[in-house]
């Protein structure tokens, strides 16, 4: 079996991101693999707010631009030799799967299983579900524990 060498973290803040996160750094020191972690501002569901608020926006991405170094920082702490933060806006289910992934070239995409409303991710699926179904590469989604939830 073929050792994993590109890790994309999908990273948004939630708790089943931040545990997605942590695998993703526990891969890529057993693996020694680079780690790519992004985060995906997600335009498409605050295009309309964006018309009254550029501060809102504004918001979103210094929040995002805190996340990404501060996961940054942690990966180098970590020790894993090669880390890359991304920053996109757009939709994540076709964003990281369709372009980040082939872009980067990872072979393995780690993703919290973080959900939607039970009725939102009937209609549409959740972000991680959207993201295995479009992936040429290995997914992980990563669940919490009993415990933690």
């Amino acid at each position: 079996m073929e050792n994993y060498k590109k890790i994309l973290a999908a990273v948004d803040g939630s708790e089943e991101s931040k545990n997605a996160f942590k695998k993703a750094i526990a891969m890529a020191q057993k693996e020694e693999a680079e780690l790519v972690i992004c985060h995906v501002v997600d335009t498409s569901s605050y295009n309309r707010i964006e018309h009254y608020s550029s501060a809102f926006i504004a918001g979103l991405e210094d929040y995002a631009k805190e996340l990404l170094e501060d996961y940054e920082k942690q990966a180098n702490d970590a020790g894993i030799k090669k880390v890359t933060a991304v920053l996109e806006h757009g939709s994540p289910k076709v964003k990281i799967p369709k372009e980040l992934a082939g872009k980067y070239e990872v072979d393995l995409i780690i993703a919290g299983a973080t959900g939607l409303g039970a009725v939102e991710r009937f209609i549409i699926g959740s972000v991680s579900e959207q993201i295995a179904r479009r992936a040429k590469c290995d997914v992980l989604i990563v669940r919490m524990t009993e415990q933690e939830s």
